[in-house]
């Protein structure tokens, strides 16, 4: 079953480390595996598979709500544009 992380709002090309994309994922929203597989639904209808780093950041000042940074690995920037909804997988415990 797949539930959304975040609709992308803005996205930062950072060299030799990824795509960040925001708003990242409240803090207390997510459990922390450290990568995972997501799926890109761009707003054009195209899906594209990617690897998301999810990582905490620290920001001066620190923000009203605290969120995790979300890194995209492998896609290029004009991949992931404005609306993009960005899905991952979870497990299932029966």
């Amino acid at each position: 079953m797949q539930s959304k992380l975040l609709t992308v709002e803005d996205i930062f090309d950072i060299p030799g480390r990824g795509l960040i994309v925001v708003p990242g994922p409240l803090v207390h929203s997510f459990a922390l595996p450290n990568e995972i597989s997501v799926t890109l639904k761009r707003p054009d209808g195209q899906v594209l598979d990617a690897t998301a780093l999810i990582t905490f950041h620290f920001q001066t000042p620190p923000p009203k709500e605290h969120r995790l940074a979300v890194i995209l690995k492998g896609p290029a920037k004009r991949d992931v544009p404005i609306g993009t909804e960005i899905w991952f997988e979870i497990e299932k415990n029966d």
